[in-house]
């Protein structure tokens, strides 16, 4: 794995940056639009013929994995997409049309900022040629400048990042989730996170242990990353997922297979939704901030936990949606929900207005909406499973 120290971010030079200013009037083809959760696995196991590789790649629940653009048409009779590497324009045209197609990875982790222009003309030329199709690219977890500076002279369809918060500690990463989320915000861009496939802190030195909490820990990440509105899951990798030499599974390639089962119902919810605010429950995190006392939807966790998530959404036709995550991957807790009136605020001598609230939540093993309070107005209470998370939707009903 990469060493992923944060870097000072250097100028660019005048050539440069007359290539990114011209890079940004240049003409693009049609914006590709995120329509599906992806789940993708970086790098495919070395075992196997491409047939029986296809075939566990699936039953372990991916979506996307790195393939060989010659062999897609193995990718199609299993349900799953390629990601192609070492893409060019004229690869671009040859395999555009081809269903099991996903996208084109560029590169991962550009340094320094002088790889940005020749990365955006990239892009833009892949872009011509195929519109339907993203090009890729991984960003090193360093965020200020040096994010801004690739956001803006790369452009790109959609903002992926690594920060494996299990290897290099949990103390920056909601911090790294913040930053990211803001900047694809901006971008009206989807968000990518990569996730390490094994909880072990000491994988990067060689230790392969499977560790007792790993399920628990890679669910905490899971879940707190679709809270920060993250549409692609990215699983750092292959490598640690199956047994030496062979196509089995293991412990922590079971857990993640596990946890792909349920992206699989809880991930397309997530697609069409707009992510609006992330609060945390105290203790806060670095870099994080609670909700306001008058935001409508408030939790109430238990004193001595370790805290909550808050990922509030909106879709289309404008009902709301909250994704309650438990931060504490030790134990359970008991939630209250409060919610508030959405007007809090609002002058004295403007009239009240009358509301209630629906409330479903999502059925994580079925994909059902389940009735959990028909006219809610006050807020509703349950128990959040260690390191879990619920998706409520939240139908507001105003009397005229």
């Amino acid at each position: 794995m990469p060493n992923h120290r944060s870097h000072r971010p250097k100028s660019l030079y005048g050539a440069a940056l007359a290539a990114a200013l011209l890079l940004l009037t240049s003409p693009v083809g049609a914006a590709w639009e995120m329509s599906e959760f992806v789940i993708y696995l970086w790098n495919p196991p070395q075992a196997g013929t491409p047939e029986e590789k296809a075939e566990a790649l699936a039953a372990a629940g991916f979506t996307v994995v790195d393939w060989d653009p010659d062999q897609l048409d193995v990718l199609s009779r299993h349900g799953l997409k390629g990601m192609v590497h070492n893409a060019t324009p004229e690869l671009a045209e040859r395999i555009r049309s081809h269903p099991a197609l996903w996208g084109y990875h560029l590169v991962d982790e550009p340094y320094p900022e002088s790889q940005f222009p020749p990365i955006a003309e990239r892009m833009r030329a892949i872009e011509a040629v195929d519109p339907d199709h993203p090009p890729f690219v991984n960003m090193l977890s360093t965020t200020g400048e040096f994010l801004r500076t690739y956001m803006r002279i790369v452009r790109p369809p959609l903002l992926s990042f690594d920060y494996y918060q299990w290897t290099w500690g949990s103390d920056r990463y909601f911090a790294k989730l913040e930053q990211f989320r803001d900047q694809a915000i901006l971008a009206g861009v989807p968000l990518g996170s990569c996730i390490e496939t094994t909880a072990n802190p000491a994988i990067e030195r060689g230790d392969t242990t499977y560790v007792a909490d790993n399920a628990l820990k890679l669910r905490q990440s899971v879940y707190t990353n679709l809270a920060y509105g993250v549409t692609m899951v990215e699983w750092f990798s292959a490598g640690r997922l199956f047994e030496p030499g062979t196509l089995e599974l293991t412990p922590s390639g079971r857990d993640v297979a596990a946890l792909n089962a349920e992206l699989k119902r809880v991930g397309p919810m997530l697609v069409g939704l707009r992510s609006i605010d992330v609060y945390h429950t105290a203790p806060l995190p670095r870099g994080t901030r609670s909700a306001p006392q008058e935001h409508w939807v408030r939790l109430v966790g238990e004193a001595d936990a370790n805290g909550l998530v808050l990922g509030m959404f909106e879709d289309a036709e404008g009902a709301d949606y909250a994704m309650v995550v438990n931060r504490d991957y030790r134990r359970a807790q008991s939630v209250t929900v409060q919610l508030q009136s959405k007007w809090l605020g609002i002058a004295p001598w403007h009239e009240a207005k009358t509301y209630t609230y629906d409330v479903e939540k999502l059925d994580k093993a079925t994909s059902d909406w389940v009735t959990v309070s028909s006219t809610s107005s006050v807020g509703f209470t349950f128990v959040i499973d260690p390191a879990d998370g619920e998706l409520f939707r939240i139908t507001t009903n105003v009397e005229e």
